[in-house]
């Protein structure tokens, strides 16, 4: 287990097929694609395998992860530490320094559990987890511009808008515009 509070638990996530069947199902939804790899880029099983396998970045792994509320499986969450990054991937994010700055990517894939506040609850757990944990010095998040939920959930989770990641992320059958939102250490929440 990684961390737990208020009926949400977040847990690295296991090589099993069923895990893998959950990602599919999540990632053919046209609801979760809207906001996280595009409707027209669904995950069928195999390449939800390939994806979503135990992953190496640099010497440190990618720590894949799915998120619990009231021991149901609602979403996924994925962090790594920037410094473990091909320098061309680094660059990606624009920033000047990457010393212990992890990044986050994840979503609640049982639109059920939308609009209820958990996705800030999940933030912060994660958040006080890699600032307290890993001694992180930052945390920075790349979501769609467009997304405003995303970007009020970050919000309330303490990340705020640094720069406009112009044409960052292939979405759709175009490059979309993503906002680099960051949280720096020390500023954990409880």
């Amino acid at each position: 287990m990684l961390v737990e509070k208020d009926g949400i638990t977040i847990r690295l996530m296991e090589d099993s097929l069923e895990n893998y069947q959950l990602m599919a199902k999540w990632l053919t939804d046209e609801r979760v694609l809207e906001f996280y790899e595009g409707r027209d880029n669904p995950f069928d099983l195999e390449r939800a395998i390939a994806t979503y396998q135990p992953m190496v970045i640099g010497n440190d792994p990618v720590k894949p992860c799915l998120i619990y509320y009231e021991n149901i499986k609602i979403g996924y969450l994925q962090y790594y530490l920037l410094d473990d990054l091909p320098e061309t991937d680094k660059q990606q994010y624009c920033l000047e320094k990457t010393d212990h700055v992890y990044a986050l990517d994840l979503f609640i894939g049982e639109p059920d559990y939308w609009h209820r506040g958990i996705g800030t609850k999940i933030l912060t757990m994660v958040v006080n987890y890699i600032f307290e944990v890993l001694l992180a010095s930052k945390i920075v998040i790349d979501p769609h511009i467009d997304n405003s939920r995303a970007i009020r959930c970050y919000e309330k989770a303490g990340f705020v808008k640094v720069k406009v990641l112009p044409a960052h992320e292939l979405h759709e059958g175009k490059y979309s515009d993503c906002w680099l939102m960051a949280i720096e250490g020390n500023k954990s929440l409880h």
